[in-house]
């Protein structure tokens, strides 16, 4: 849960005639999620429930677990602080339960009247009835009313995740943008599970209002395995993995690494990938960014691994979020035959330059390098 760097992944003429000199991942690298990957969020709020025009009946908030292990509600709560409360917070829903790897879990609020469709069933049914123009979401992992501070709140061992929206005198960093009013029908959405401690940069106004909910679970029984995959399978050949938001496992050869600098991870590309490839017929990545500060010190260039983690969208890059030690395992090397850049033209289209997201990468022929004034940033 710290700021971090922010990259467009679209790369230009002027960074691939730099990368043709010194071969690097396609792609520059990318924003990280929240601190240890590990932390439930705050996902989407709904604060328009049974209003004019309501998409849905009820408000409600989800939850999202971006970690690989099932987290435990017993204790928690939800809670709610008027925008410029200074005491306690005015109301308090315990939550029970767990939340699954990757899982939802929806919390259904009050209404404001009896216009909208029901929700999907909810996983606990509360009281909270949030402003729907300012206000502030507690989850909290005690069971009574916080009283904060008033101003950017980070690092209270109580506050799991917090989210001040409009004028609210509580936030992360920022208040986020918040909904005109009760009839302002759009939800606050956190983008790609991310949580950089700001609530202005981390959640957005949209018209597309989806809560989603565990659906039926067994707590007490088996929790599937991880999804064995390649790197190309979790890449897809679109802009969007077909994987986001599922807990896969994969294999490759560690082609950069990050430890400092803000962003708290490494490449993998899969071995023996790379060279002269045919962009009309190379329609999927061999490479993939891996979210982990946990782990990111304890890996090398040339490190063979195998790392299990979520999958998700963040800025447009695919990534995997390795949470702890549990996910990274460091495999025999020998006899591994070591990815090489890619030897390619300029990638002309969209299509072309995300079959290349990630994977070492080395243009052929010649380019003029012009208002290079910000390359070494």
């Amino acid at each position: 849960m710290t700021a971090k760097l922010g990259f467009v992944r679209r790369i230009g003429i002027g960074f691939l005639a730099v990368t043709a000199l010194v071969a690097a991942p396609l792609a520059a690298v990318p924003s990280q999620a929240n601190t240890a990957g590990t932390g439930v969020v705050i996902n989407e709020v709904y604060l328009s429930g049974g209003s004019g025009g309501a998409a849905y009946a009820n408000k409600f908030i989800e939850l999202y677990n971006p970690s690989t292990a099932a987290v435990s509600l017993a204790g928690w709560s939800l809670q709610y602080r008027p925008a410029t409360s200074t005491g306690a917070a005015s109301g308090v829903v315990a939550l029970s339960g767990s939340i699954a790897p990757a899982g939802y879990f929806l919390v259904q609020g009050g209404s404001n009247g009896g216009n909208g469709a029901p929700l999907p069933t909810p996983d606990v049914v509360g009281t909270l009835n949030p402003s729907g123009s300012a206000g502030t979401i507690i989850l909290s992992n005690a069971a009574s009313a916080l009283t904060l501070p008033t101003g950017s709140i980070t690092g209270n061992s109580a506050v799991i995740d917090l989210l001040g929206y409009g004028t609210s005198n509580t936030f992360e960093t920022a208040d986020a943008t918040a909904p005109a009013g009760n009839t302002d029908v759009k939800s606050l959405g956190r983008s790609a599970f991310a949580d950089t401690d700001s609530n202005a940069g981390d959640f957005s106004l949209s018209g597309t209002i989806t809560p989603k909910a565990s659906g039926p679970t067994d707590p007490g029984g088996p929790v599937d395995p991880p999804m064995p995959l390649s790197i190309a399978e979790i890449q897809g050949t679109t802009d969007v993995s077909p994987q986001v938001g599922k807990i896969v496992e994969t294999t490759g050869v560690v082609t950069a690494a990050y430890p400092s600098g803000g962003f708290n991870g490494f490449y993998l590309q899969t071995a023996g990938t790379g060279g002269a490839l045919d962009l009309g017929t190379h329609s999927a990545s061999d490479g993939i960014f891996v979210y982990s500060p946990s782990t990111v010190a304890g890996v090398a260039i040339g490190d063979h691994v195998k790392v299990t983690g979520a999958v998700s969208e963040f800025s447009h890059l695919t990534e995997l979020t390795v949470a702890s030690a549990a996910g990274l395992t460091e495999l025999d090397k020998a006899g591994v035959v070591a990815p090489v850049p890619a030897t390619v033209g300029f990638p002309a289209t969209d299509a072309q330059r995300e079959s290349l997201e990630g994977m070492l990468m080395a243009p052929q022929g010649a380019y003029t390098v012009t208002d290079n004034y910000s390359t070494n940033q």
